[in-house]
This record gives C-alpha cells, sequence and structure tokens, in this order.
C-alpha cells in the first residue's frame, strides 16, 4: 500500500485516464455527463482492466518469467501518463479507456515486479508474495478511486468540470513531460517533488474537491430553480376561452 501511494506516476496514470470517464465524447470534443450508471459502468472497466493488466505482469516478471529493463518500463511509465492526460483534454480513445487501460496496465505491473524482486524472497515466497503485493496495491487504488469518485460524479454535471478536467490534464501532462526528460535524457528538474509535495497533501486536496463540487452542483441546481420559476411567471397559456356573451334580441333585430 505504501509502494502504490508513493508511486505518483502509477495513480496519475490512472486518475488522469478516469477524468474524462463521466463524459460524453460528440465532434471531437468532450461534451456533457453521461450518466451516473454509464459512468460507474465506465470507471469501473478502466479500474478493473488496469487492475487486470499489472496483475498479469507483476506475477510473470515476479516469477522470472519475463525480464524487462527498469530504465525504458519508466519511460513508458511516463508516457502512458502523457497519453491519458492528452486524452481528458480531447477524445483520442473514447469508448475505449478500458483497453488503452489494460495495455499500459501490463507495462506498470513490470514496474511493480521490479519493486517485488527487491524484497529478496525465493522463488516459492514469491507465489505469496505477489498475492499480498497485488492485494495491498488494489486495496490503495481503490481508495483512492473511490475518494475522487463522488466528485467526478458531482462535478461532471456542472459547468465547472471543464476547468478540473483540463487543469487535471495540464498538471499530469507537464508532471509525465517532466518525467519522460528525466527517465531518458537524465535531465533533472523540480517536477518529482512538486508532484510529492501534492501526494502528501492527497487527503486535504481531496476533501476540498468534494467540497468544491458539492457547491457547485448545489449552485446548478439554484440556477436551474430561478430559470423554472422565471420561466412559469412569463409563460402564457397556450388557449384562452371566452365566455359566450347572450345576443340582446334588440340588437339582433336591428342586425337583421
Amino acid at each position: 500500500m505504501r509502494h502504490i501511494a508513493e508511486g505518483t506516476d502509477h495513480l496519475l496514470f490512472l486518475l488522469a485516464l478516469l477524468l474524462p470517464a463521466p463524459l460524453l465524447a460528440a465532434h471531437s470534443r468532450w461534451a456533457g455527463f453521461a450518466g451516473v450508471r454509464q459512468s460507474l459502468l465506465r470507471i469501473l472497466k478502466i479500474v478493473t482492466a488496469f487492475t487486470i493488466g499489472h496483475s498479469i505482469t507483476l506475477a510473470l516478471a515476479a516469477l522470472g518469467l519475463v525480464r524487462v529493463p527498469s530504465r525504458p518500463i519508466e519511460v513508458l511509465i511516463a508516457l502512458s501518463i502523457l497519453l491519458s492526460a492528452i486524452h481528458a483534454l480531447r477524445p483520442l480513445f473514447p469508448g475505449r479507456e478500458a483497453r488503452i487501460a489494460a495495455f499500459f496496465g501490463l507495462i506498470h505491473g513490470l514496474a511493480f515486479a521490479a519493486t517485488l524482486e527487491q524484497l529478496g524472497l525465493g522463488r516459492w515466497e514469491r507465489v505469496a508474495g505477489i498475492l499480498a503485493f497485488n492485494l495491498g496495491i488494489e486495496t490503495m487504488q481503490l481508495l483512492v478511486v473511490v475518494a475522487t469518485l463522488p466528485s467526478l460524479l458531482l462535478m461532471s454535471r456542472t459547468r465547472a468540470y471543464p476547468f478540473l478536467r483540463i487543469g487535471g490534464a495540464l498538471f499530469a501532462g507537464i508532471a509525465s513531460l517532466g518525467w519522460i526528460s528525466e527517465r531518458l535524457l537524465n535531465v533533472h528538474n523540480p517536477v518529482g517533488v512538486a508532484v510529492d509535495f501534492l501526494a502528501h497533501s492527497a487527503p486535504w486536496i481531496a476533501v476540498a474537491l468534494f467540497l468544491i463540487s458539492l457547491y457547485s452542483w448545489w449552485l446548478r441546481n439554484a440556477f436551474d430553480q430561478q430559470e423554472t420559476s422565471a420561466g412559469s411567471f412569463l409563460e402564457l397559456p397556450r388557449t384562452v376561452r371566452i365566455p359566450a356573451q347572450p345576443i340582446n334580441s334588440d340588437v339582433a333585430a336591428r342586425t337583421e
């Protein structure tokens, strides 16, 4: 659990991929709210696919069946964050997020296996170690999703959500570029320090985000009710019935 909590790149990939999950894609843009059921189903597919992907390669690499150098893996992980950040800005693979999560989950699992290998477990001890390590990863991953899910579902119905989506995507994109330059070109930068600082403040950020989402949702409902009240006051009746008046007999005689 501590490893995935400190592995900000793994969580940042998942969170960036979840940012547009509650939205509909239309004409190469992110449109309105997709609905609670569809949003929850999409998020469940993404998280499950990511879990399956990294569980497969974690087991294979931890048992010594797959060997990949750590440097290319770390670069590919940073690249996965960049792609998910771009997708949060503009739909790159709408409706196929689960496949992307599963594919990059395979890569993230190789990095998890490298950490497990450092524990120095024997071959058969690794079987129990894989199960325990994977359980810890999933527990922390689910805690992060549960902490952010209500805010995503509430704010995605409001006009404030584009600010969160675009801001989060830009932050993830800048962080990924910093990690790519550091891991590929050995160019040191303060990106890692900044991300780690925010990660230590993650619980407070989650609480603040939830309060902001509640306030945005309340403002939207208040505005909708105000518009409804104004519309009902200005709306004219569709049909006006005028009661028939009795005709005076003298007037009728003169008319004839």
